[in-house]
């Protein structure tokens, strides 16, 4: 049976050993033990973003990344930044139960809608949350890479 848990501060080598296998799955360098240690103390702190972590007994299969947040418009969203599943759990009810513990807080919360993004290149995402039957809206997302803040700051104004 799947079992859900808000990430804690005892949670964390779980954490890691899947955030370890998402970063892995994209393609994505392995972070360092100080980009590590920076992911960690956010979710610790609880005050930026929260983790909800699926559990089978003892075994971590899998994490969502979110936040509350003020959408345009009235209200309060909650705003899922990251779904991830173990390549053994896949298949299993892991995202669902995800997915359904994050609606229940939403509506806890009294949230107007949840966001979540996928990328276009990324067909296994977007089969899963067409089956689940989420309703898919049409907006571009945009990101600036740390490696342009100086040179995009410079260039949008006299010296921010």
């Amino acid at each position: 049976m799947i079992e859900t848990l808000e990430y804690r501060p005892e949670l964390e080598p779980d954490f890691l050993l899947l955030y370890r296998e998402c970063l892995s799955h994209y393609g994505i360098s392995a972070a360092t033990p100080q980009q590590e240690r920076r992911v960690v103390d956010l979710l610790n702190d609880a005050r930026h973003v929260s983790c909800l972590m699926a559990f089978e007994g003892d075994v971590a299969l899998g994490f969502a990344i979110w936040t509350l947040t003020v959408p345009a418009g009235a209200g309060v969203a909650l705003y899922m930044k990251e779904i991830f599943v173990s390549e053994s759990a896949r298949g299993k009810g892991v995202g669902r139960t995800l997915i359904c513990w994050l609606l229940a807080r939403a509506q806890a919360a009294g949230c107007v809608r949840v966001d979540w993004q996928t990328d276009g290149s990324n067909a296994t995402s977007q089969a899963f949350y067409s089956s689940i039957g989420a309703p898919e809206h049409d907006k571009k997302s945009f990101r600036i890479m740390a490696e342009d803040f100086e040179r995009f700051r410079g260039r949008i104004s006299q010296g921010c």
